[in-house]
């Protein structure tokens, strides 16, 4: 009896997916594996140094209240990963093992780029925007635009950790946006402030995105200068390029 012919190979040779992984190395897995978590390891320590070899103080972001932070930013990656392994499980399970394994390895390549760009564009949006020193601070708020009076909403001492210096977290309302903005002032002075206190800030809006304080005062303490700023809150109006934020 004679014996079976193997099947031919299909059309056009290897797959993508085999030919891919047809000379894929140890070596390759580790720079798939440790490649882009070690490139945003980078772009954080190049951004951080940059902004560490500036003589001026970061303007301070306005985070609204339903955007997370701290420690809490970093559950959106612990998601991604869960999605991606859900995702690798369900290949193995439907499409072959090889092509699955093409698949994760770029969704993990372009995750550490997204996170990459995401840090740089974040740098970016920022880029020019300081915060006022304490003497400059008085003819910044008198200056146009004129500062937005906010209301403080709850006030709360932040520890430090690897997003920040800590400082007091201030739950604002401030006036044209629909939804309270968290601030962190890392200043003696802001720990001192209540609910229902005022503070006057001098906004700006980011290149992209969001609005950031390039300066603050609190009207009560601030005697004189300050009383017609705390007079007249409804007079304040944040910048017009940042009203559709």
């Amino acid at each position: 009896m004679a014996e079976p012919h193997p099947a031919p190979p299909p059309a056009g040779g290897l797959s993508p997916a085999a030919g891919l992984l047809a000379g894929w190395t140890s070596q390759h897995t580790a720079w798939l594996l440790f490649g882009p978590p070690a490139l945003m390891v980078g772009v954080r320590w190049i951004l951080q140094l940059f902004t560490d070899r500036l003589s001026t103080t970061p303007a301070l972001p306005l985070v609204p209240v339903g955007t997370t932070t701290g420690t809490l930013d970093l559950l959106w990656p612990v998601a991604l990963v869960l999605v991606l392994l859900a995702g690798a499980v369900w290949g193995l399970r439907r499409i072959g093992s090889r092509r699955a394994l093409v698949l994760l390895g770029a969704a993990w390549l372009l995750l550490g780029l997204a996170g990459s760009a995401a840090m740089v564009q974040r740098y970016l949006n920022s880029q020019g925007l300081f915060l006022q020193p304490g003497a400059a601070v008085s003819a910044a708020l008198s200056a146009a635009p004129p500062p937005v009076v906010a209301t403080v909403l709850t006030s709360q001492s932040k520890m430090p950790n690897l997003h920040s210096l800590g400082g007091t977290e201030l739950v604002l309302q401030v006036p044209g946006l629909p939804i309270p903005q968290r601030l962190l002032i890392n200043n003696p002075q802001a720990a001192l402030l209540k609910t229902g206190d005022a503070l006057a800030l001098q906004l700006a809006p980011g290149r992209f995105s969001g609005l950031f304080v390039t300066g603050w005062q609190m009207p009560a303490l601030a005697g004189a200068a300050a009383a017609p700023v705390s007079a007249a809150p409804q007079a304040a109006s944040l910048p017009a390029s940042a009203a559709s934020h």
